[in-house]
C-alpha cells in the first residue's frame, strides 16, 4: 500500500478514537451511567400524530401537543405517567428535555407504591436568570441528597436516573450529581413525570427511556454465551462512539481481563430504518469500532476479538415503533 495511503488510514483511525479518549478522560471522574438492557418504554414521539394524545404515556392536567421540531410540548401544570406495565426492582431512566423562560418552575419525578403512595421523588427547579437549578432527592420522609449545578435555558438536557439495589444516581449532562444509597422503599407501582410552571415556562421532551437494569456481563455471558447490550452508541448513520459508551465498554473490559481465556465476537445490529445494504455496512463498521476501541483504550488482545455485522437481519422487536426500533438498535457479545 502506498505511503500516503496508509497515512490516510492512520488518521482516520485517530480521528475516530481521539476525540473518544479525551471525552472518556473529562467524563472519569462523573459518568459512569450504564442503561439498563430490558426496555420497558422508549418514546422519541415519532409515532405521535399532530393534534393526538402521546400514546405510550397517561396525560393529566393540562393538555399536550406535538412541537414543529417532533418534540412534546408541555405548558402549564402537567402530569404524564409513562406506560409502563410493572417496575423493576432495579431499572434507569433517562429523559431528553429543554426547558426555557423558567424563574421557579419545577420538574419532578415521583416514584410511588401501588396504592399512590410516594417513596421518594426527584425534584428539580430552575431558575431562569442564573443558569442554575436545584436538584433535589427526597425519600424515607427526609431530604436524600441536594445539589445546586449549572443549564442552559432553551439547550437539550439529559437527565439520568439509576436505581441499584436500594442506590439512587442521578445525572446531569454527563455529571453524577447525587449519589445516596441504603433507601428503602417499597416496591414502585406508579411513575409520573410532572411540571409546576410560571405563567411563560416552556418544557419540550425529545426522549424518553425506561428500562430494566443491566445484568452481570460476566454472569450472562458464562451462562448464555450471549450478552446484549444498548449502552454502546454512535453517532447517527456513523461508526463514530460516542463518549457515553465509555462505562459499558469498560465492563466488557473488565470482564475479559477477569477471564483471559475468554473470546468474543462483536456483533453489531441496525433497525430497518433506511436502505438495508447501507445498514449492513454501517453495522459492520460499528463493531469494528467497538473492537479498535478495547484493543486502544483497554488493552484488550486483538486475537481475542472477532466482529460481524448483520445489518437490520436479526431484529429482537418488531420495527414499526419507536421502541421495536430502539430496541434493535444495539451491539452483541457472543461467547467464542
Amino acid at each position: 500500500m502506498p505511503l500516503r495511503h496508509l497515512l490516510s488510514l492512520a488518521a482516520t483511525v485517530s480521528s475516530l478514537l481521539l476525540p473518544l479518549h479525551l471525552k472518556a478522560q473529562e467524563l472519569a471522574e462523573g459518568w459512569d451511567f450504564i442503561p439498563g438492557e430490558k426496555l420497558l418504554l422508549y418514546d422519541d414521539f415519532t409515532d405521535m400524530a399532530k393534534g393526538a394524545a402521546p400514546p405510550h404515556w397517561k396525560v393529566r392536567g393540562a393538555s399536550v401537543r406535538l412541537g414543529s421540531d417532533g418534540r412534546l410540548v408541555l405548558r402549564q401544570e402537567t402530569q404524564l405517567y409513562p406506560n409502563v406495565a410493572a417496575w423493576p426492582r432495579n431499572y434507569t431512566l433517562e429523559l431528553d428535555f429543554t426547558i426555557q423562560k423558567t424563574e421557579n418552575s419545577d420538574l419532578t419525578w415521583t416514584f410511588a407504591n401501588a396504592d399512590g403512595e410516594e417513596q421518594w421523588k426527584l425534584w428539580i427547579r430552575f431558575t431562569d436568570e442564573s443558569k442554575t437549578f436545584d436538584a433535589h432527592l427526597e425519600g424515607e420522609g427526609t431530604e436524600l441528597g441536594g445539589v445546586s449545578a449549572k443549564y442552559e435555558p432553551g439547550q437539550l438536557n439529559t437527565l439520568n436516573l439509576w436505581t441499584q439495589e436500594g442506590r439512587i444516581r442521578v445525572y446531569f449532562n454527563k455529571d453524577r450529581l447525587i449519589d445516596v444509597n441504603q433507601v428503602k422503599s417499597q416496591p414502585i407501582g406508579q411513575v409520573w413525570l410532572s411540571l409546576s410552571p410560571n405563567e411563560e415556562t416552556v418544557v419540550t421532551i425529545a426522549r424518553c427511556r425506561i428500562a430494566e437494569s443491566t445484568p452481570d456481563i460476566t454472569k450472562t455471558i458464562l451462562s448464555t454465551g450471549r450478552f446484549v447490550t444498548h449502552g454502546i452508541t454512535f453517532d447517527v448513520n456513523s461508526d463514530r462512539l460516542r463518549p457515553e459508551s465509555m462505562p459499558v465498554l469498560k465492563m466488557v473490559a473488565d470482564a475479559m481481563t477477569a477471564q483471559p481465556a475468554l473470546k468474543l465476537r462483536i456483533e453489531g445490529h441496525t433497525d430497518s430504518s433506511g436502505d438495508a445494504a447501507k445498514n449492513l455496512d454501517l453495522s459492520r463498521r460499528r463493531a469494528q469500532s467497538v473492537k479498535e476501541a478495547l484493543v486502544s483504550h483497554f488493552k484488550i488482545d486483538a486475537a481475542r476479538l472477532s466482529t460481524e455485522g448483520f445489518g437490520s437481519s436479526k431484529p429482537l422487536s418488531p420495527n414499526d415503533t419507536p421502541q421495536g426500533r430502539a430496541n434493535n438498535r444495539r451491539v452483541e457479545f457472543a461467547k467464542l
